[in-house]
C-alpha cells in the first residue's frame, strides 16, 4: 500500500516508489497504456465526433482507427510514464530544491508531457481523422498522405506540445496531492512481500486527476483536436479566435461529458495498474535482494560441501 515518505512524498511498502530501474517503469506504462486505449477508446471517438460536428451516427464504428492508439500510444504511455519517473528521481537528487510531492508532481508532469508531444502527433493527426472520417487508421494515413504529403505527420506540433505540457503537469501534481493524501489516512504498510497487495488508492487519484485535467485543459485539446483535422497551413491561434468568435465559452467544452466519463474509467484503471505492476516489481526485486544476501558466497559455499562431505563419510 502506498506510505507517506518523506515531506509526504508516495512511497510503496516504505520506500521510494521512483527508486527502481528505469525498465520497470517503461513495462508499467506499456501495460497501463494499452489498458487505457481499450478503455477509453469508445469515449474518445464519441468526444471526437462531437468536437469536429461530426454527429451523424454517433455511436457508430466506436473502435475506428483503434489500430493506430494501439500500436503508439501503448508505447508513447511507455515513453510519458518513463520519462515522468525518470524527471521524478531526478528531481529526488535536488535536495536543496526542496519541492513538495505536488510541485515534483506538476513538474516531471510538464516534462514527461512535452517529451511526450513528440511521439503522438502523428498517431493524433490519424487518429482523430480516421474517427471524423468512420474509416481504419491505414486508410486514413493513405487519404492524409495523398492530400497533404509527408508534412501532415508533424500537423499541430506547437498545439499538442501546448496541450501535453499543461495537462501532465495539472494530473501529476493532482495524482501526487491525492495518493499523498490518502496515504495519511490509510493503516501503516505492512512489511514488503512477495505478492503485491491489492491498493485502491492509485485508481481513486487516478480517477480524480483526470477529473481535473480535463476541467481545465478541454479548452486546449479542442482547439488541438479542430486545428489537426482542419487543413494544413493554418493559424493555431485562428482557431482559437474562431472556437471563440462563432460559439463562445461553451465551444472549447464541446463533448466535455464523454471526456469526463471517459477520464474516470481510464486513468482509474490505468494507475490501478501501473502501480500494481510497480508495486509487484518492487516486491520482485526486494525478495531477489534478500535471496543473494543469505546466500552464502561460492567459495564458503564450497568449504561448507567438503565439511559435511568430511562429517558424513565413513571411516574419515
Amino acid at each position: 500500500r502506498a506510505g507517506a515518505g518523506p515531506n509526504g512524498a508516495a512511497t510503496m511498502g516504505g520506500e521510494d516508489k521512483y527508486d527502481q530501474p528505469m525498465w520497470s517503469a517503461v513495462l508499467a506504462g506499456t501495460i497501463g497504456g494499452g489498458v487505457a486505449v481499450v478503455v477509453g477508446y469508445p469515449f474518445e471517438t464519441v468526444k471526437v465526433r462531437l468536437q469536429t460536428g461530426t454527429t451523424r451516427h454517433l455511436f457508430r464504428d466506436l473502435f475506428a482507427g483503434v489500430t493506430a492508439p494501439l500500436t503508439t500510444v501503448t508505447p508513447a504511455w511507455a515513453i510519458m510514464y518513463a520519462a515522468y519517473y525518470g524527471a521524478q528521481s531526478w528531481l529526488a537528487t535536488k535536495a536543496h530544491w526542496e519541492l513538495s510531492p505536488v510541485a515534483k508532481g506538476a513538474v516531471s508532469g510538464a516534462l514527461c508531457g512535452f517529451a511526450t508531444a513528440a511521439v503522438t502527433v502523428p498517431t493524433d493527426v490519424v487518429k482523430i481523422n480516421a474517427q471524423r472520417m468512420h474509416c481504419s487508421a491505414p486508410e486514413a494515413f493513405r487519404k492524409l498522405l495523398s492530400k497533404g504529403g509527408p508534412g501532415f505527420l508533424v500537423h499541430g506540433g506547437v498545439a499538442t506540445a501546448v496541450h501535453l505540457t499543461a495537462s501532465q503537469a495539472i494530473f501529476f501534481g493532482t495524482y501526487e496531492y491525492a495518493l499523498s493524501r490518502l496515504a495519511s489516512t490509510a493503516a501503516p504498510a505492512a512489511p514488503a512481500a512477495p505478492v503485491p497487495r491489492v491498493d485502491y488508492a492509485p485508481a481513486i487519484a487516478g480517477g480524480l486527476s483526470g477529473v481535473m485535467e480535463w476541467t481545465c485543459c478541454m479548452s486546449s485539446d479542442s482547439v488541438k483536436t479542430r486545428y489537426q483535422s482542419g487543413p494544413m497551413g493554418a493559424s493555431y491561434l485562428g482557431v482559437w479566435r474562431s472556437v471563440y468568435a462563432t460559439e463562445g465559452p461553451r465551444g472549447f467544452y464541446r463533448g466535455y461529458a464523454p471526456v469526463i466519463l471517459r477520464a474516470v474509467p481510464v486513468n482509474a484503471s490505468t494507475f490501478f495498474v501501473i502501480e500494481y505492476v510497480n508495486d509487484a516489481i518492487r516486491r520482485h526485486l526486494v525478495e531477489e535482494k534478500r535471496r543473494n544476501t543469505t546466500r552464502p558466497a561460492p567459495a564458503a559455499h564450497r568449504r561448507a560441501q567438503r565439511a559435511r562431505r568430511k562429517t558424513w563419510a565413513p571411516g574419515i
